[in-house]
């Protein structure tokens, strides 16, 4: 199979946020908050985690990168920069379960840092939560070191 890593275009939103879902059930932090508070304002975490994709690429298109093989869309990663601070930021990244473990994910980081270091980011920061195996493992085999855990806190109002 030969990937290909291109510039995002428009008509890929729906694939990212289908492949979004896919990725994230089971480590998206929207879904824990639902499992503690249940349906917020009549949404469930699907919905809510879908439209990060969207707000990702608004916030920075040319910084979003898709893999795709044979125009089949296999995973992406998107990147937002605050230039002033010199930080850049991954928001998400996620490849279809059908080439999971096959390095997919460790060419989109490094594509992305590629495009940040090129954009002249002085650092980029990617987070993942506790206990998602592949984030906690592939981040520092890329070269990531851990900052420091953030706890959040929640209330139903």
């Amino acid at each position: 199979m030969d990937i290909v890593i291109r510039p995002y275009q428009a008509g890929d939103l729906e694939a990212l946020r289908h492949i979004t879902l896919e990725s994230f059930d089971g480590v998206s932090f929207d879904q824990i908050v639902e499992s503690k508070f249940g349906l917020l304002n009549g949404h469930d975490w699907r919905w809510r985690k879908a439209r990060h994709i969207e707000d990702d690429v608004t916030a920075n298109a040319a910084g979003a990168f898709v893999a795709e093989a044979d125009g089949e869309i296999l995973g992406y990663i998107t990147t937002v920069i605050d230039r002033a601070a010199g930080k850049a930021r991954i928001p998400n990244l996620a490849i279809t379960a059908r080439v999971r473990g096959q390095g997919l994910g460790r060419k989109l980081v490094q594509h992305a840092l590629e495009y940040l270091r090129r954009e002249g980011a002085a650092y980029a920061m990617i987070e993942t939560m506790a206990g998602n195996d592949v984030g906690e493992h592939l981040y520092p085999s890329c070269g990531f070191v851990e900052i420091g855990r953030q706890i959040h806190f929640g209330i139903h109002l």
